[in-house]
């Protein structure tokens, strides 16, 4: 996480500091806007168990409370699905470019769109997770899970935190996967079909 951190915010600095004019192009503001989401994701993943709330069994670290825990889960989740929204726009930009002989100006119009979509339909399934209560600690951090751990598992276990939203996390569980390896493959197949 610290790695990525890093490489992110070199990314940016190259990009609006060292090469500022690389982002008349296309490709270099969606691999901006890429880093610029992976910043706050990689952070996520860096304060870890410091976000649980406090005295939460089986998480050293933990000094945080439920709203910290909800933030990074709401931080969390919003980003991991903008930064494939960006991955998988990188081929879009691809093929556009291919199929417009690179005259730029003929596709730049789906950079507004991809912007809106990377960042609102994320962001309207984070809302979603969050006014359900179901940020809560999972794994080494907080996600989408019920609390107290296991309680959904165990019938003796009352939840006292996240309702049932089993069709949000199957549609959450299979964006990304999507976005990362099926919508690529499928536009570059279509580039060597029809370009």
């Amino acid at each position: 996480a610290v790695i990525s951190f890093f490489s992110s915010s070199y990314v940016i600095y190259y990009l609006l500091i060292k090469e500022r004019q690389k982002l008349e192009r296309l490709y270099h503001r969606l691999i901006l806007a890429m880093n610029f989401a992976l910043l706050p994701l990689t952070s996520t993943y860096i304060w870890s168990t410091f976000a649980v709330p406090e005295g939460t069994p089986d998480y050293v670290g933990a000094a945080g409370s439920i709203a910290t825990c909800t933030a990074q889960g709401f931080i969390g989740l919003m980003l991991q699905g903008t930064v494939p929204f960006y991955y998988g726009s990188l081929s879009l930009q691809a093929f556009m470019g291919i199929k417009n002989k690179f005259q730029e100006e003929k596709y730049t119009w789906i950079e507004y769109p991809i912007h809106l979509f990377a960042w609102c339909f994320p962001a309207a399934g984070a809302i979603n997770v969050a006014l359900t209560e179901n940020f809560n600690p999972s794994g080494s951090g907080c996600s989408m899970a019920k609390a107290p751990h296991g309680c959904e598992a165990d019938p003796d276990i009352l939840c006292e935190r996240g309702d049932d939203i089993y069709i949000l996390e199957y549609i959450i569980g299979l964006f990304v996967p999507f976005l990362y390896f099926v919508f690529p493959p499928f536009v570059v197949v279509s580039m060597y079909c029809w370009i």
